[in-house]
């Protein structure tokens, strides 16, 4: 019967077509907006039905009008709360939100009075335009939605740093010892570019008899033809620009890529080997990350280089790196060609950049002799409380599930930091059964390791669940705080107190009747806490 009588006094509108003529007609129009999950505010027709009938007549016409098909209203789909929408001439000349029968009757009456008058409206909007009081609503709104994305944003871009980052510290770690030298294709063709030996390289020979000697042991030489894909990856984390000199240097025929071991450094290094970790480190690198990338820039770079005595030393007149360099003069009847100078080899400048080249190059060693599994991200934290009623129940569940249960804490009542932790175990708070009161709580801390676990607690009753990870986290910070410990209880003494309060009765009897609600307030106490 309320259907009917709101479809009798209320124009129900539902399509953009509907909505285009409705704001066509004349006199004042009240539309209820409403989001089709919810529907139209039928509590309000009593009323409206009665200021239509005593002030409103035809200068009111009722509408009530899906939001869910039209444009306009698109900015009030989703929404529960009533939506009020008061409508002149086509222009929205008053908004009202919520099912404040008084507010809206008192609303309702003044626009009316005000046409009845030829008043001017106070406001006078398109009604797809927000309200003043909609842009503050809306403003903070968006806010919060903005700081949500930007959390889940931080948060996920957080996730995935972590997840890039883990992989190099630990080939970094494993590679700690090793690294890698690269050389450039002309270094192996001779002044006509046709292809040499190595041996007969001036670069190569240089290297491997006199700067390697007792410094590195080359574990692996791969011959390969770089291509532009692959000096990009190898070139990741090494602050070098990815020129079109640099690719044409690498790509100008086949090359030579070492695997280098570095052996312990010259006594004058002043690096310690094996490097000593600050105490308290977990994993202890047998050489100092990035040591063994420097001690080998060290050497080439250097004029005069850290190198065994018995070995005859380089000229000291220059560096390694300044003392082979190729200068390529362009052909002339080659239009692409270009004038470029290119230094013997490149190495690895720190350990980041060495693990992109071993992956890059040396993919199979990697694969074989370092493998990776990716961390798997510990299951999230959900927190369960419950009432001194279901200990039994927990009790077993708690054992059941003991390798999901994170944290277990039996508390005096629900409001840390106050409360104080009676027992950490069940077993324990069992121990101290003399002790309870019946008014504990318990909070469990649970990690979320399959649905069988979260069930199972959710289905014993708890008068408080948690399952946001982030919101489980803090209250690990609330109720378990770093380094605090289980209260340590002590037994109530009932007849020592009782005959306390009859030997003050006889001393002072004018005070008997203080000591009688003294004596009868800490009879509900059963253990008092040292």
């Amino acid at each position: 019967m309320g259907k009917k009588e709101a479809t009798a006094l209320q124009i129900e509108v539902e399509t953009e077509e509907d909505w285009e003529q409705l704001k066509t007609r004349k006199g004042l129009i009240l539309a209820d907006v409403y989001s089709q999950w919810c529907g139209p505010c039928i509590a309000m027709v009593p009323m409206l039905r009665s200021v239509k009938m005593e002030i409103g007549g035809d200068l009111i016409t009722y509408a009530i009008v899906k939001n869910n098909n039209i444009a306009d209203l698109e900015r009030f789909r989703g929404r529960s709360e009533p939506v009020w929408m008061f409508i002149q001439n086509g222009k929205m000349v008053n908004l009202l939100f919520g099912a404040n029968c008084p507010q809206l009757r008192k609303l309702l009456t003044k626009e009316i009075k005000r046409v009845q008058n030829e008043e001017e409206a106070e406001m006078c909007l398109e009604v797809s335009t927000r309200t003043p009081e909609e842009e503050v609503w809306w403003q903070e709104k968006e806010a919060v939605r903005l700081a949500i994305e930007e959390h889940a944003r931080a948060k996920e871009e957080a996730e995935r740093r972590e997840k890039y980052e883990a992989f190099p510290a630990q080939m970094m770690f494993e590679l700690s010892e090793e690294t890698a030298l690269v050389f450039y294709p002309w270094v192996f063709t001779d002044e006509e570019g046709r292809y040499r030996d190595k041996f007969q390289s001036p670069p190569y020979v240089e290297l491997v008899n006199t700067l390697f000697k007792q410094n590195f042991d080359v574990l692996e030489e791969l011959r390969v033809y770089l291509t532009e894909e692959m000096i990009e990856k190898m070139f990741v984390e090494s602050d070098v620009e990815i020129t079109r000199e640099l690719v044409t240097g690498f790509t100008d025929g086949r090359t030579i890529a070492m695997r280098l071991k570095g052996r312990r450094p010259h006594a004058d290094w002043p690096v310690p080997y094996p490097f000593e970790c600050p105490k308290g480190t977990k994993r202890c690198p047998t050489r100092q990350i990035n040591d063994v990338e420097e001690y080998l820039v060290h050497l080439i770079t250097s004029t005069t280089p850290l190198i065994q005595e018995n070995i005859p030393p380089p000229p000291s007149d220059s560096t390694f790196m300044e003392r082979y360099v190729f200068v390529h003069e362009p052909d002339p009847e080659d239009e692409e060609d270009f004038a470029r100078i290119h230094p013997a080899i490149w190495v690895p400048p720190q350990g980041r950049s060495k693990v992109h080249v071993y992956t890059t190059l040396f993919s199979n060693y990697m694969e074989l002799v370092h493998p990776y599994e990716e961390p798997v991200p510990p299951p999230p934290f959900c927190a369960f409380k419950f009432y001194f009623s279901k200990f039994d129940v927990v009790r077993d569940t708690c054992a059941l599930f003991s390798d999901a249960v994170e944290y277990f804490g039996a508390f005096e009542f629900d409001k840390p930091p106050i409360a104080r932790r009676i027992a950490s175990t069940p077993e324990d708070f069992e121990r101290k059964a003399k002790y309870q009161t019946g008014n504990e709580v318990f909070v469990i801390i649970l990690r979320r390791v399959s649905d069988d676990a979260f069930l199972s607690f959710a289905s014993i009753g708890p008068y408080f669940v948690q399952e946001d990870d982030e919101k489980s986290q803090a209250m690990i910070d609330e109720y378990f705080p770093e380094g605090a410990e289980d209260i340590i209880l002590e037994e109530f003494d009932e007849s020592d107190e009782e005959e306390e309060s009859y030997e003050a009765e006889e001393a002072e009897e004018e005070e008997s009747e203080d000591e009688k609600d003294g004596e009868q307030a800490d009879t509900w106490g059963t253990y008092t806490f040292v």
